[in-house]
C-alpha cells in the first residue's frame, strides 16, 4: 500500500477513537478493514490505547477484536437516520472489552473527553518503541563497523568464517569469529581498528578475531603479529592470546610471537602485562624487554639487547 493510503488509514483510526467519524467514513474504514496488514495496524494501535490507559482487563483474541470492530461499524451504520454526512456517535459504544471466553463482554463506557488524551499518550508511546528500535538498529550497525578493516594484503590470504572460506580483499572487514590466515612465507596482511590501532600479520599466520563489547581480542594460532595499539579505554583492554598465554594491552607497541609449543612477547614500547594461562601467573614486560611461556624456561622478563632470538 502507498503511504497516502497509510496516512488516510490513520486519519480514519483516528476519528474512530474520538467518535467523529461520519457514516462515509465508517463504510471507507469497515471497507479498509479487510485488508490483512491494516486491520493488524489498526489492532496494534487500539490495543496499546487501552493498554497505556489501564483499560484492557483481560488481552482480546485478535479474530475476535477484528469482528467486534466490524460489528459495531456495520451497527452503527445500519442504525443510522441522520443526512448524508451527519456524525455516527461510535465514539459511545461501550468499551474497553473483556475476553471472557466463549463470549466477549462490554464493560463500562469510556467517557469520550479522555479519547484525545488516550490517543495522545498512544501516539507517544508508539514513538518510543519506535525509537527504541532504532537506537538498537543504530548501536549495531556502530558495532558491526567496530569490527577491523583489511589495510593491505600481500600474497595469498584468507578469512574462514559462517559462510565458508573466501580470498581477502583490501577494505574487507574481519568480523568476530573469522580466522584469518596467510598462506605461505610471503604473505602478509595488515589490519586496521577505528581507533588507528594497527596490526601486522606475517607468513603462515593464522588468527581468530574474539573480540567482544568488554574487550578487544585477538587469538593467535600461529605465526606472528606486530601490534602498534593505541591507548584503550579504561577496563576495556586490548589482549592477544594463544592456548598458553595472553598479553594485555593498555596501549603500547609489541610483537606477539605464537610457536608449536611456546609464546614470546616483545616490547618496544610502553608495557604489557603477560600471564600464563595454565597458572595464571603474571609478569610485567617493559619497553625493551621480552618474556616467554614454554616447558622447562623461567617465566621472567629479560632484556631484548643481546637476545638472539630477537628480530630487528
Amino acid at each position: 500500500m502507498s503511504a497516502a493510503e497509510f496516512s488516510r488509514f490513520d486519519e480514519l483510526v483516528s476519528r474512530y477513537l474520538d467518535g467523529q467519524l461520519t457514516a462515509a467514513d465508517a463504510a471507507e474504514l469497515l471497507a479498509l478493514l479487510a485488508e490483512p496488514v491494516l486491520a493488524a495496524r489498526f489492532l496494534e494501535t487500539t490495543r496499546l490505547n487501552s493498554e497505556i490507559a489501564g483499560l484492557l482487563a483481560a488481552p482480546v483474541p485478535d479474530a475476535a477484536m477484528v469482528e467486534l470492530v466490524r460489528a459495531d461499524i456495520e451497527k452503527s451504520l445500519a442504525s443510522a437516520d441522520s443526512p448524508a454526512g451527519a456524525r455516527l456517535r461510535i465514539g459511545e459504544r461501550t468499551r474497553p472489552i473483556v475476553a471472557t471466553p466463549p463470549t466477549v463482554v462490554p464493560l463500562h463506557p469510556m467517557a469520550p473527553r479522555r479519547k484525545p488524551a488516550l490517543r495522545a499518550w498512544a501516539w507517544a508511546a508508539g514513538f518510543l518503541v519506535f525509537a527504541g528500535l532504532a537506537a538498537v538498529f543504530l548501536l549495531n550497525g556502530t558495532r558491526r563497523a567496530e569490527a577491523p578493516a583489511i589495510a593491505s594484503v600481500q600474497g595469498e590470504v584468507r578469512l574462514l568464517g559462517a559462510t565458508g572460506e573466501r580470498a581477502v580483499k583490501k577494505g574487507e572487514r574481519w568480523q568476530r569469529g573469522e580466522t584469518l590466515k596467510t598462506v605461505g612465507p610471503n604473505s602478509a596482511v595488515t589490519v586496521t581498528f577505528g581507533d588507528e590501532t594497527r596490526l601486522d600479520f606475517g607468513g603462515n599466520n593464522v588468527a581468530i578475531n574474539q573480540s567482544t563489547k568488554k574487550e578487544r581480542r585477538v587469538e593467535l594460532e600461529h605465526g606472528a603479529v606486530q601490534g602498534a595499539v593505541k591507548k584503550q579505554p579504561a577496563g576495556r583492554p586490548f589482549t592477544f592470546a594463544t592456548s598458553e598465554a595472553e598479553a594485555i594491552v593498555v596501549g603500547t607497541t609489541l610483537r606477539f610471537i605464537a610457536g608449536a609449543h611456546h609464546t614470546r612477547l616483545e616490547v618496544s614500547e610502553g608495557e604489557v602485562r603477560f600471564r600464563r594461562r595454565h597458572d595464571g601467573a603474571e609478569v610485567t614486560v617493559k619497553a625493551g624487554q621480552f618474556a616467554v611461556v614454554a616447558p622447562n624456561v623461567p617465566f621472567v622478563a629479560k632484556p631484548l639487547a643481546g637476545d638472539p632470538h630477537h628480530l630487528q
